[in-house]
């Protein structure tokens, strides 16, 4: 009986180990039913949780916006509100997209076992990277996070009067009960706790979807490099009828990516949209509360605008970064068909050539709201409209 290679076990690649900490999150939140779980319990337990969380949570946001008593007030729940929305509202795709989501894991199995059988190194080695790169966004956004909570938390300590870690309305004088006040604060926790769980997937799931098929498309390019350099192992016929059938198995390969990106597009499109629309109205709202409205000597409501500010920016800045890399990758990639050895091959491979560099002309863009590319000349065109706005208001101060 032959022994499985422990260390061969241990490096079976699997891509899809990549958003991993994202289905454990949407499992924990009630969008996705964990395998061995019962369907009837699963679907009370996201019932309740999203009932008092994603629905409940921005509704106290929002009706404490109709009960605002000056313009800080409004500058600082609305910004928060608007940010909650949002970000609910992505939740909120990710369980529309379930099914997308759900090949897409399909479409990396077919990849990983097609790079596992090619077996070259360098390929899986660009695959690993992608999953790593994919894991550490998870991580970074994860860390922002839980700073962000700290700090309301540190925040309501250091307050020289009761108040809430968001200001939302409960229907109840909070500010003389202190069992109101605790069940409150209490549930507020919790709240912001699973929206920051829930926002932390929400935010990171683009870049890590973009680091796969970037990763992938780097692995076809690899591939499709080494196509039509002879080994010497076999007669001249015989080796261009091989390579021929290496080209075809390449374009099957490339269909998949293809395949995938379309898949990949669907379900970022309306998420990447909804972010550009926050961050842009995030950012006049804390442009106006900073510069118009926070006290100078309140300074834990300076640092919440700023982390504000900062994190809607870094969000859209790593979603058009990632969009830049895929774009740039997927240049590459028909640079490959180009570098392959085209020239000595049979005929049959020069047309199935041609038909291919016909199709990977135009390079791959995600748009967001099937409109707006993802890429950093548009973040660049996004911090310029920023600066243009924060500079008109600064003077007009």
């Amino acid at each position: 009986m032959e022994i499985p290679n422990p260390k061969e076990e241990e490096y079976k690649l699997e891509t899809h180990t990549a958003v991993d900490y994202h289905w454990r999150v949407w499992e924990l939140t009630g969008l996705m039913r964990p395998p061995g779980f019962a369907r009837r319990w699963y679907i009370l337990y996201s019932l309740v949780i999203n009932a008092l969380v994603t629905v409940l949570f921005p509704l106290s946001l929002l009706a404490r916006l109709f009960f605002t008593q000056n313009m800080q007030e409004m500058c600082e729940n609305l910004s928060i509100t608007i940010t909650d929305i949002v970000a609910n509202i992505k939740f909120v795709n990710v369980y529309l997209v379930r099914q997308q989501l759900s090949e897409i894991r399909l479409l990396l199995r077919h990849l990983d076992e097609r790079a596992e059988r090619v077996g070259d190194p360098e390929e899986l080695r660009a695959l690993h990277e992608a999953v790593g790169m994919a894991r550490s966004t998870f991580r970074t956004f994860a860390r922002i996070f839980v700073f962000g909570t700290t700090l309301s938390c540190i925040r309501v300590a250091i307050a020289p009067k009761r108040e809430l870690l968001y200001p939302a309305w409960f229907g109840v004088d909070w500010r003389s009960s202190t069992r109101a006040y605790m069940l409150i604060y209490a549930y507020q926790l919790f709240g912001l706790i699973v929206q920051a769980v829930q926002n932390c997937a929400s935010d990171s799931y683009p870049p890590a979807y973009l680091s796969l098929l970037t990763g992938h498309m780097r692995a076809l390019e690899l591939r499709v490099c080494r196509i039509g350099y002879r080994d010497g192992s076999l007669n001249y016929q015989a080796w261009r009828e091989r390579m021929h059938r290496e080209l075809i198995q390449c374009i099957q390969d490339l269909m998949l990516v293809h395949r995938l990106r379309n898949i990949i597009q669907r379900i970022l499109s309306g998420a990447c949209l909804a972010q550009f629309v926050c961050s842009a109205a995030v950012q006049c709202t804390v442009a106006m509360h900073f510069l118009y409205v926070v006290d100078d000597s309140d300074l834990s409501a300076m640092a919440l605008s700023i982390v504000f500010f900062v994190a809607v920016t870094l969000e859209v800045f790593v979603i058009c970064y990632f969009g830049e890399r895929m774009r740039a990758q997927s240049e590459a990639m028909c640079d490959a068909f180009y570098s392959c050895n085209w020239v000595e091959q049979l005929p049959q491979f020069k047309r199935d050539l041609l038909f291919t560099l016909a199709r990977t002309q135009r390079p791959s863009l995600i748009l967001a709201g099937n409109y707006i590319a993802l890429s950093l000349d548009t973040f660049n065109q996004l911090m310029r409209l920023t600066y243009s706005a924060f500079t008109f208001l600064l003077k007009a101060k």
